[in-house]
């Protein structure tokens, strides 16, 4: 039997199932951990650690980002670092995020981010990589969708192996994430999802599964919700039962930052590293291990994996060295984010007016709040500062050179205005007695009973670094509540915003004006009201603070900033007087982030009034839209003449844009989530807020495009979807038994059209009638292939048995049924263009 070692580098460089090799562009990621077996060693060094060491292997340290080593015995730390686009120390090259990466359809493109992500991790003097994201987009306003794959459980499955294989290439430890059924913000430490196995094992699971076994993941990271009323970070189930056992993990779970509950509940049931310190895991485990409820046995498993995750990794023999910026920004790595940019983008409408002829275009306005900034990412833990950044109007006044006018205006303001703190001099407590406001302190979450001790703060600007305010009261689970009055001196429009880590709300005169509500990192949320000179408001901001780092701040725009405030008109009246209007709206990293979710897939702040009047001033607009999330765009559709969607391309976005605009590359990009125009069109917002924070998957397997199908649903634009400058014809679909459950599947694709493209070949199997109720349709393969003029390719795509089972609870495992199966060879997953039939027996 081959060592978990021998499986794991062989893992590294496995070919992906079911997706034909892109290779025609793509370097392999070779591997570079050596293909040996560790055991003795790692025996020889648990023989020699006491208790105490190894328990402190468990936690993380005062930086917060690294898991302890053993200094005696020469055990380095795991250092980390934030990802999954980038490496989230300094300034780093700003990779478009998970969901651009899922639009290109390039497995060999995506290994090799990986390759790159891995050697600026090592470059930034890191060893391991918190990526990658794999939930499954079965929430349509999530404020983390970006950062995943987006709805399909294969897609995602082969995206994340050839991430992992490109990052552990250069034995830089990946952690697939968030392990699982983490696919909502808004309240996500209470959410308790309901799933039953089959969806689980068939939807939820799948990318996990094969980052594991195929992939041979060294990291997996819980998740903060709950499943089934355990939470992921002691959920025996999952962690023990399914990623240990089944699966036959032998790496490392490491908890999201601040998600664990108990000592023995997460000792006993899979947790191996609490991050970012240890609450838990520290002398509360050495206590639980010294009573015998948590077995010394369960610690040995915990420090081999350590340890082994550590000798794959190279950490004993080729620590990471010191930081290399040459590696960062190296023009290879510009090259190759902008190159999966380029791929990335979707064209979703096109009435004849691109490719832009170059030469022809005298006069360009790029127009909108995204125009003239570069919307590399979302924002929260996956946000990455670029060393460099192009955005739209950079990237096409580079690529116009002086041949053409061209001119901006952001029209609206997405980005939130910088907030200095409040002068304690407009404030006063309840009494009028002092400037300031009465803080009530409490040692409950919830503003319960008496609190423990009442002070006058000057202004709400704190940072209290995880340690709690003091007075007896702990780093997690408190609450404050400061009052008072807010006296302006001028009437006039005033704008105020809350910034905090985690929840806090804003309210005058008893009235909610800004919602930060959730727990989340530092995230700042904008209010504005209208007041009159002289008359007292009544301000309360309620504080709830869970656990971790932990900061609550009021601020508001300084009067003295004279900032300019973009208009509508401005921008309009830039789009009339040009020849081609490009308008770029959408979302932000200060809308899209982690902890809050969007309230809608509606333009926000004037932008759908801003797109309306430069549709009517300009007939010659192209409108690009951000985010990661689908956007409304049927109100004003028919009268655009182009529409792309950008979703978050990176730092080298507005290159990119500028690019196949005009022609000099082909769009190419196909949508990784069904591009719905009303979110209630989707199963997952029902039981969205609810009070009782139950989350239950009821639409089971019917994720995404296969509960629009079952539910004769018509997005806007299927997944799938996604236009070119030239047609594909496909041709000589045959599919080859090779065995008696698995086939090789080829199609013939012909490029009709006068340009060069690549075209996706999507391949869906359609079930026969089956014991239990199966999606119409599912995405079990697919090819991209690169065409000039008249050329034809012959693509070969595999199916394997699992491409035509199902998970049965009741055996439990795969079940492939007998009967015939029809393979579809499509453009999208409403695009069908060829169809054959396959029996198995």
């Amino acid at each position: 039997m081959k060592s978990f070692f021998t499986s794991l580098a062989l893992a590294l460089v496995a070919a992906p199932l079911a997706v034909a090799d892109s290779s025609h562009r793509c370097a392999a990621a070779a591997p570079v951990a050596p293909v040996v077996d560790f055991e003795p060693r790692i025996e020889a060094l648990l023989s020699k650690l006491t208790l105490d060491e190894k328990i402190d292997l468990f936690g993380g340290d005062e930086t917060g980002f690294n898991s302890r080593g053993v200094a005696r015995l020469g055990i380095p730390p795991i250092r980390m670092s934030d990802g999954p686009v980038g490496v989230r120390v300094g300034a780093s090259t700003a990779f478009p995020v998970s969901l651009n990466m899922a639009a290109t359809w390039d497995i060999g493109l995506i290994q090799r981010f990986g390759v790159a992500l891995g050697e600026e991790t090592r470059a930034k003097g890191k060893d391991a990589i918190l990526g990658p994201c794999v939930g499954i987009g079965r929430f349509p306003i999530g404020g983390r969708n970006f950062e995943a794959f987006g709805e399909d459980s294969f897609l995602s499955a082969r995206m994340a192996v050839s991430v992992i294989q490109g990052v552990q290439s250069r034995r830089v430890i990946a952690t697939v994430k968030h392990f699982a059924c983490n696919d909502q913000e808004w309240e996500r430490t209470n959410n308790d999802v309901l799933i039953d196995e089959r969806t689980l094992h068939e939807t939820h699971l799948v990318p996990f599964e094969a980052a594991v076994k195929e992939g041979g993941v060294w990291m997996v990271m819980s998740a903060y919700n709950s499943v089934n009323g355990q939470h992921m970070s002691e959920n025996a189930r999952l962690l023990t039962g399914v990623l240990k056992h089944e699966w036959g993990f032998q790496g490392l779970v490491v908890s999201d930052w601040v998600s664990v509950y108990s000592a023995v509940g997460a000792a006993n049931n899979g947790l191996d590293i609490e991050m970012p310190q240890p609450m838990w895991f520290g002398e509360k485990l050495r206590e639980a291990v010294r009573a015998g409820t948590v077995p010394v046995s369960v610690i040995d498993d915990k420090v081999r994996r350590h340890l082994r995750v550590r000798f794959l990794a190279g950490l004993f023999e080729n620590p990471a060295p010191p930081p290399d910026e040459s590696v960062v920004r190296s023009e290879a790595h510009r090259t190759l984010a902008r190159e999966m940019a380029v791929e990335s983008l979707v064209l979703l409408k096109n009435d004849g007016i691109l490719p832009l002829a170059k030469t022809a275009v005298k006069s360009v306005a790029v127009v909108g709040p995204n125009a003239a900034v570069a919307r590399a990412g979302g924002g929260g833990s996956s946000g990455i500062s670029p060393w460099v950044s192009v955005s739209p109007f950079a990237g096409l006044r580079a690529a116009l050179g002086n041949g053409a006018a061209i001119a901006t205006a952001p029209g609206v303001e997405l980005d939130n205005f910088k907030a200095v703190p409040l002068p304690s001099s407009f404030l006063y407590t309840p009494d009028g007695k002092s400037e300031g406001l009465r803080g009530e302190y409490f040692s409950t979450p919830d503003f319960a009973g008496k609190p423990a001790f009442v002070r006058v703060d000057k202004g709400v600007d704190f940072d209290f670094k995880g340690g709690g305010p003091g007075g007896g009261i702990g780093g997690s689970n408190y609450s404050i509540r400061w009052t008072g009055t807010f006296t302006p001196t001028e009437t006039r429009a005033y704008d105020f915003a809350i910034g905090s880590d985690d929840g806090s709300w804003l309210y005058l005169d008893d009235k909610l004006i800004a919602d930060n509500g959730g727990s989340h990192g530092e995230i700042y949320v904008p209010a504005r009201a209208e007041l009159e000179a002289g008359h007292s408001y009544r301000i309360r901001i309620d504080y709830q603070q869970g656990g971790g780092d932990a900061s609550m701040r009021l601020g508001w725009k300084d009067p003295k900033d004279v900032t300019k405030v973009p208009t509508i008109a401005e921008a309009v009246a830039i789009a009339r007087t040009a020849e081609i209007a490009v308008l770029c709206v959408g979302y932000t990293a200060a809308q899209e982030s982690e902890g809050v979710d969007l309230n809608d897939i509606e333009l926000i702040r004037g932008q759908d009034q801003l797109v309306q009047e430069v549709l009517a001033a300009n007939p010659n607009t192209i409108v690009v839209v951000y985010g990661g999330v689908p956007v409304s765009v049927k109100p004003w559709l028919a009268r655009a003449r182009a529409v792309v969607a950008a979703l978050y391309p990176g730092q080298e976005g507005g290159t990119a844009l500028a690019s196949l605009l005009l022609g000099e590359r082909n769009f190419s990009g196909k949508l990784p989530f069904s591009y719905i125009q009303d979110k209630a069109e989707s199963p997952g917002m029902l039981h969205y807020r609810d009070p009782d924070r139950k989350v239950p998957y009821a639409e089971g397997v019917f994720v995404g495009y296969k509960y629009y199908d079952a539910h004769h649903v018509e997005p806007l634009f299927p997944f799938g979807f996604g236009l070119s400058y030239t047609s594909f014809a496909y041709s000589n679909l045959v599919a080859k038994a090779n065995g008696a459950k698995s086939f090789e599947v080829s199609v013939t694709v012909t490029n009709r059209g006068k340009v060069a493209g690549d075209e996706i070949v999507q391949l869906y199997v359609e079930p026969p009638q089956s014991r239990l109720p199966r999606p119409l349709r599912e995405l079990k393969g697919f090819a991209r292939v690169g065409l000039v003029p008249g050329e034809s390719k012959t693509v070969t795509i595999p199916l394997s048995e699992r491409s035509f089972s199902y998970y049965d609870p009741t055996q439990p495992g795969w079940v492939s049924e007998p009967g015939t199966y029809v393979i579809q060879a499509a453009a999208s997953s409403r695009d069908l263009r060829l169809a054959t039939t396959v029996t198995l027996p």
